[in-house]
């Protein structure tokens, strides 16, 4: 059964194909390959000469425990990209969820275990809203995402009446977030074993190399056996949980929820897995190369604060970033279409 699955994946989960086909590398196939790794170097190197600040102990927890949100959501976005799917909902969902938990908690007097398990349902529903007008209708699901994600940003301002909502009941989420064990802060060990549990999923499991098929050759995957409309549902389901476990940290490290968090992280999220090359054509890419990518943006946002660039210059500079993103990504492309 992986033989035929395998023989339905056009390029090889390690995005190079022509290794995997036995060709002599080249030195863009190691650029490919290692490029990510040895700019996150770089860029850790050049910040920690520019400031004596970057390279402590606290400094670099701190870059993981900013990146961790993004780096959630990058985690659920590599499953929707391997399998050539987008889903642009992910920021608008983490708001609803955020809010929904916070007016949970504050106003209808429910426990944090109790509001968790409404708000990863709420994430399930709108998982399966996107699933049936993405598989059952077959609209696009760049279309189908963000228009869903306007609809849920509009909906998160309702819940909370445009209002950022305070959780001042029940302090106990706050606390779980914002501790750090051993020094380390929450949330990076939250993104840890996100990453450390998709690895297993993508590498180990039967359904991962049922998600490389599909975004390699949905055909040839539903010819060999795959049940393509399950597990591309699957996908969706995998996105809205990473978002909502973002709008749980988040409600948590805030203390409140709003229907305006998470504006634009889509394009970090983005960023990221495109940085650590999954491309937009499906059936490839590494998780591990996306958490390179969330250290990278977090590495650069940290660095920059540190010493003292504007809000402008960070804007510009993660502009610049995304722009390099979507074009390596391209270029990666058209190389394995050859």
């Amino acid at each position: 059964m992986r033989t035929m699955i395998t023989e339905a994946i056009t390029e090889h989960p390690s995005g190079s194909p022509d290794v995997a086909q036995g060709g002599r590398r080249t030195w863009l196939d190691y650029a490919e390959q290692y490029g990510i790794y040895l700019a996150l170097v770089a860029l850790i190197v050049t910040f920690s000469l520019a400031s004596p600040f970057f390279l402590t102990t606290r400094n670099l927890a701190n870059v993981g425990n900013a990146a961790a949100i993004t780096g959630v959501l990058a985690a659920g976005m590599t499953i929707a990209l391997i399998a050539g799917q987008l889903d642009l909902s992910v920021g608008s969902v983490l708001a609803l969820t955020s809010v929904a938990g916070a007016v949970f908690v504050q106003s209808w007097g429910l426990s944090w275990p109790a509001a968790i398990v409404l708000v990863f349902l709420i994430a399930a529903l709108v998982a399966v809203l996107n699933g049936v007008l993405i598989v059952n209708l077959a609209i696009n699901s760049i279309i189908t995402t963000l228009a869903i994600s306007i609809a849920l940003r509009g909906l998160a301002q309702m819940v909370g009446d445009g209002q950022v909502v305070p959780v001042t009941a029940d302090t106990w989420l706050q606390e779980a977030v914002n501790a750090r064990p051993l020094g380390v802060p929450v949330p990076l060990i939250v993104l840890l074993l996100v990453y450390a549990g998709t690895w297993i999923f993508l590498n180990k499991l039967r359904s991962g190399w049922h998600v490389y098929a599909i975004g390699g050759n949905p055909n040839a995957a539903l010819r060999a056996g795959v049940r393509v409309n399950r597990i591309t549902r699957g996908v969706f389901i995998a996105t809205a949980a990473m978002a909502a476990i973002g709008g749980v940290l988040t409600l948590g490290r805030a203390g409140s929820g709003s229907g305006i968090y998470g504006n634009g992280v889509e394009f970090d999220v983005l960023t990221a897995v495109l940085l650590g090359g999954i491309g937009m054509g499906g059936g490839s890419g590494r998780i591990e190369k996306t958490l390179a990518g969330v250290l990278l943006i977090g590495v650069l946002n940290n660095g920059m604060t540190l010493l003292n660039f504007n809000s402008y210059h960070q804007q510009l500079a993660r502009g610049l970033v995304f722009v390099l993103a979507v074009v390596l990504s391209a270029l990666a492309i058209k190389k394995r279409a050859r």
